[in-house]
């Protein structure tokens, strides 16, 4: 005895009542709700032509309306620039406050780089008059001793 014979009407009617949107539904869904529906599976070789012929269908009738698929383009577009408009707005704030805050602490370091400068031109002054004091002393060390020597003393123990 053979399982009762589905009509191809009918295995399509049930193909449109399982598609959501643009998506068709499986093969192994199909033939469940055929079997719980009329009793039958339907072959699986057949399921998957009908299902494979519906696809068809609809990828033509898609391709006849591109418009649609332009405008839903266009808009998808929009949005993403619309993100991209906020995305960049949090971006320059951001940056805007970094810079703001990086400008304060320049304000706030500027007169302690000042102060350092001005403490290296001092070193460097204290240096030179320190060079400057020990040649001197070295002089005078040599004087002494030159004199020391001329009197015939001889040199002063340390």
């Amino acid at each position: 005895m053979y399982p009762p014979h589905l009509s191809d009407d009918v295995i399509r009617s049930v193909i449109g009542e399982l598609t959501n949107g643009t998506r068709l539904p499986s093969g192994a869904m199909l033939r469940s709700t055929l079997k719980s529906r009329y009793g039958s599976r339907g072959g699986v070789a057949r399921i998957y032509r009908l299902l494979s012929e519906v696809r068809t269908e609809q990828s033509v009738a898609r391709q006849i309306q591109p418009a649609e698929i332009l405008e839903r383009d266009l808009e998808a577009m929009r949005e993403r620039a619309e993100r991209a408009e906020q995305r960049e707005e949090v971006h320059q704030s951001r940056w805007a406050v970094e810079v703001d805050y990086l400008r304060g602490q320049m304000a706030t370091l500027e007169p302690l780089a000042q102060q350092a400068k001005a403490s290296l031109e001092t070193v460097g002054l204290l240096r030179r008059q320190l060079r400057v004091a020990e040649a001197r002393i070295a002089m005078l060390e040599q004087q002494l001793l030159e004199e020391g020597e001329g009197r015939g003393q001889s040199r002063p123990r340390r």
